[in-house]
């Protein structure tokens, strides 16, 4: 997500040769030795320039030249800025700024999100944020992923459709279904390179005009500790049953769990149990949870939501090809609607400036 991820960003760090293991998805088994895998990376390549295709134009810069604009977000390990290049404004990222040091094995690293952009982000897939570069700054100890920028995130957008617009059911049941078809793509990309994101939520579903989703942050398509003081607490809301305080393989089913529970948080305005404390939380989910899904969706967006957030894990889609067949996705159309797109320009319109630099 734009919103994820500084840990002290220290002017003292050095460069390191840092390692990471991906994970390697067989059958929907995770691997959880990486000592034992032989899908190891160093980023010794990594330099202070870089040469990239811009929109069809071959463009140099290095560290120097990238000039933040505004912050777009920030958190535990990184902050993200869009960011343009000294005396060419045309030329405009997000830029990911990470802490260069090697956390060590089963924590969130800079280089599992470096690892799965350059897997999947150069390759143009609509609904992935699209890569264009890694850079390190020596100076700031940092490395610097640069992404394209898109509007906003999930998190910022639903709540200004709940309190400011309140569309009508049918155009907010056409609003989801679009943005679930959108993310399961995504997320089925993903499974075709062997990988799992891992950390679905709102805040990593982005959004642009004139009305287009695309999955970002794959910060943690690496190893996951199973504690509940190692994971973000944020994310833990969106972990399925089988995954809270169990040490048990992750697979496309428990991404699919996370897209449920961001798409009943989208469509109802807020987060299941968002006020219930988090171990409060975690024993309804183990115990048999059972989403309230909103009566404002149709029966088909129903059908999806409770097929995604089966608590037997057993029970969800074993392919995302089983979600795509469904009659809830057969039904978004390729072009949105005007009153969709009205929608989304009304939101985005109405959002707060980001802060400046």
């Amino acid at each position: 997500m734009y919103s994820t991820i500084t840990n002290g960003l220290s002017r003292s760090a050095k460069r390191r040769k840092l390692r990471l293991m991906c994970i390697d998805l067989t059958g929907d088994i995770e691997k959880n030795n990486e000592e034992n895998s032989p899908n190891k990376y160093e980023f010794a390549d990594i330099k202070d320039s870089c040469k990239i295709d811009y929109n069809g134009e071959l463009i140099e810069f290095n560290v120097k030249q990238l000039i933040n604009i505004k912050k777009l977000g920030e958190g535990s390990f990184a902050v993200v800025n869009l960011t343009k290049l000294e005396q060419r404004s045309d030329v405009i990222f997000a830029c990911k700024r990470m802490t260069l040091e090697d956390h060590g094995n089963n924590n969130y690293t800079s280089q599992s999100d470096l690892k799965a952009m350059r897997a999947v982000g150069n390759d143009r897939h609509p609904h992935i944020v699209h890569f264009y570069a890694a850079l390190i700054d020596l100076t700031d100890g940092q490395i610097i992923i640069c992404m394209e920028p898109l509007e906003t995130s999930m998190d910022k957008f639903y709540p200004i459709i709940h309190s400011h617009f309140k569309p009508n059911n049918i155009l907010l049941d056409l609003f989801i279904t679009r943005l679930a078809k959108h993310i399961v793509l995504a997320l089925d990309y993903l499974k075709s390179k062997n990988l799992i994101h891992r950390d679905v939520k709102p805040q990593n579903m982005l959004i642009s005009r004139p009305i287009i989703f695309k999955l970002c942050d794959f910060g943690i398509c690496g190893i996951l500790k199973d504690s509940v003081s190692s994971t973000h607490l944020g994310s833990l809301r969106y972990l399925p049953p089988e995954r809270l305080g169990n040490v048990c393989s992750y697979g496309t089913r428990s991404d699919m769990w996370a897209l449920g529970m961001s798409l009943l948080e989208i469509s109802q305005g807020h987060l299941p149990l968002a006020s219930e404390p988090i171990m409060s939380f975690m024993a309804q989910m183990k115990n048999g949870w059972q989403p309230d899904l909103p009566l404002t969706l149709n029966e088909n967006t129903r059908d999806l939501l409770s097929l995604l957030l089966r608590h037997d894990v057993n029970e969800r889609p074993r392919y995302y090809s089983d979600i795509l067949s469904m009659s809830s996705m057969i039904s978004v159309e390729e072009n949105p609607s005007n009153d969709e797109i009205n929608l989304v320009n009304y939101v985005l319109d109405a959002l707060p400036p980001k802060t400046p630099e």
